[in-house]
């Protein structure tokens, strides 16, 4: 378990106005347990669950107040992410009222935006090896996530993207999720530490728009970020005991939105000392 930072607002913010603001530091509170045992004497398996908690991750709405330059700092300025990559869905943070100084709302509409979702994860995972063919070992990976503050209702009244097609007038019906799961085989030594040694494994991913914080995503796997599904073939292999050679194909597309596909051939060199 433990109390981690994510962000932390600045004390001086807003730094042009002589009035400040309220901090909106970002958290994460996690905790973990697990639990693993003999099936038989060469199936092991391992089980664990996982709980995160995200304090003021998701964006606020501001006061209401007219910008005139895009310095005009709003109450809300400071929720936006500090780091994205993409696929959670957003909203408008400054409420800015149409004025005569704004033309009545057709200028100086200068506007941030941050996560419209709240994110409190429940992850369950679990491990399946087989060591019949020692030193080679099998294994079968899985993890399931869902994010529990996922409120569909309360999202879809200020979401700007992950909509379906405009119905006349209006925007389209939302169509973001709270749900991603990963499954992976792999076969091949369980630790890379002399020549020779190698690893090969298959994978498929599938996470829905708002199921994680897609800042902290995998970058590699479809670009980074969420709203994503495909699969991961690749192997390594140990050139040394400190030094190993991967190569991996990912292949994605998105799972709402306008059909946006991502093949990516990656090869690493590893090295420890």
């Amino acid at each position: 378990a433990g109390y981690f930072p994510v962000y932390n607002t600045d004390f001086n913010f807003a730094s042009n106005q002589p009035s400040k603001f309220e901090s909106t530091d970002k958290w994460l509170t996690g905790a973990q347990v697990g639990i693993d045992f003999k099936i038989t004497d060469d199936l092991t398996a391992k089980f664990g669950i996982a709980y995160y908690d995200f304090s003021n991750i998701s964006g606020e709405l501001s006061d209401p107040y007219t910008p005139l330059t895009s310095s005009d700092a709003g109450s809300t300025d400071s929720t936006r992410p500090g780091f994205a990559q993409r696929g959670n869905t957003y909203m408008e943070l400054r409420d800015i009222v149409p004025t005569a100084a704004n033309d009545f709302g057709t200028k100086y509409q200068y506007q941030y935006y941050g996560l419209a979702s709240e994110f409190r994860n429940l992850t369950i995972t679990g491990r399946l090896d087989y060591d019949a063919y020692d030193p080679v070992r099998l294994s079968l990976v899985g993890e399931l996530t869902k994010n529990i503050a996922f409120d569909e209702g309360a999202i879809n009244k200020k979401a700007v993207n992950n909509r379906g097609p405009n119905a006349g007038n209006k925007p389209g019906a939302f169509e973001g999720g709270d749900t991603a799961w990963n499954l992976a085989f792999t076969v091949g030594k369980p630790s890379m530490e002399q020549f020779g040694d190698w690893q090969a494994g298959f994978g498929y991913r599938y996470v829905e728009s708002d199921a994680v914080v897609d800042g902290f995503t995998d970058s590699d796997f479809g670009g980074g970020g969420t709203n994503v599904q495909g699969f991961l073939l690749g192997g390594s292999m140990a050139v040394s005991s400190s030094v190993r050679l991967g190569l991996k194909w990912m292949s994605s597309d998105e799972i709402i939105g306008s059909p946006l596909s991502t093949d990516t051939l990656q090869f690493d060199i590893n090295a420890k000392f």
